[in-house]
């Protein structure tokens, strides 16, 4: 019986074990050069028991700090002396790919959410904030963004662990319930290793559909009110298309993902409302884009095709004890 390889392989690139404790001592970087405003922020999030703020007034800091610690939630503010806020969260997300990157500015632009997205952004603030809370809630909201995509690895690799645990035992079972469960496990394992697998469809880009082939991604390009968009595992939507609000509401209440294709030309508050609808955004238009869609695209098809796996795994590992308390 030959032993499983699954520990070896990651759910999420970068995320190393030991990460993602939820929300238990969560750690939040913030960065502004205002002290006035850092102390505002440091004070709001300062009440919450089960946070651990770090408060630092320049990129720099930042970054040596994250040398040191391990961050969960990164708030930034866009300009800043020396190295900006876009390009901290770059930097950041690369040296810690799990954290989680919120943009604060005064100053918005299309350009200026786009680029940040870009750098791995999750999220964007406006300051003055109206309400306080807003930024304790838009923390929030990115711990949960966060312990939800390291409980769903951690379950399927959970999973995974108890499968091979089994068959590297020898325990007495059927022979159909033992192929079924090593040749699932073994579709687990290849399911993490070929990270495109899965259907994407897109509305309003031509130049979006030429990029994803070259990606060689099975695409299509399909008009807003196809019936087929609801089959498809990733729909992009490019929001020059006059339906794209109405059509990415309708099928984020589906099984699709959606991701907002948004140009530089793109409204700012179409974006801003994008981003309160939880979309995935991308920039396009720049000089990155053609390696921004394809990877955002194979991370959403990477965790769909790892769910079906890990479901697919589940029942054959229900079925493979069921059987083993039979013959017992």
């Amino acid at each position: 019986m030959r032993s499983s390889q699954f520990m070896d392989l990651p759910f999420e690139t970068g995320e190393g074990e030991g990460e993602g404790r939820g929300t238990l001592a969560s750690k939040v970087l913030l960065v502004d050069d205002e002290p006035v405003v850092l102390d505002i922020c440091v004070r709001l999030l300062g009440r919450e028991a089960d946070l651990v703020v770090f408060p630092v007034g320049s990129a720099e800091e930042a970054l040596t700090l994250l040398r040191d610690q391990r961050i969960d939630v990164l708030v930034t503010d866009k300009n800043l002396p020396g190295m900006g806020g876009v390009e901290l969260i770059s930097e950041a997300r690369r040296m810690q790919p799990a954290l989680e990157a919120v943009m604060i500015t005064a100053y918005a632009s299309s350009e200026s959410v786009i680029a940040a997205f870009a750098a791995g952004a999750s999220d964007y603030i406006l300051k003055p904030f109206d309400d306080l809370r807003v930024l304790r809630a838009k923390v929030r909201a990115a711990l949960e963004r966060r312990t939800e995509r390291v409980r769903t690895r951690n379950g399927a690799r959970e999973v995974a662990r108890q499968a091979a645990v089994l068959l590297d035992a020898g325990r007495d079972a059927p022979e159909p319930a033992h192929v079924a469960l090593e040749t699932e496990l073994r579709n687990y394992e290849e399911t993490v290793r070929l990270v495109q697998q899965g259907s994407v469809a897109v509305v309003g880009s031509s130049e979006a559909v030429r990029v994803l082939k070259e990606a060689r991604f099975e695409v299509v390009e399909l008009p807003p009110y196809s019936p087929q968009l609801d089959a498809a595992d990733v729909v992009v939507v490019e929001t020059g298309d006059p339906q794209w609000r109405t059509l990415a509401e309708r099928l984020q209440g589906g099984a699709s993902d959606v991701v907002l294709l948004a140009g530089a030309d793109a409204d700012l508050s179409d974006l801003l409302e994008a981003i309160t609808l939880r979309m995935d955004l991308v920039g396009y238009g720049q000089a990155n884009a053609t390696r921004v869609l394809p990877e955002k695209v194979r991370m959403l098809l990477m965790r769909r095709g790892i769910q079906r796996a890990q479901e697919r795994l589940t029942a054959a590992l229900d079925a493979f004890r069921q059987s083993i308390a039979v013959t017992s």
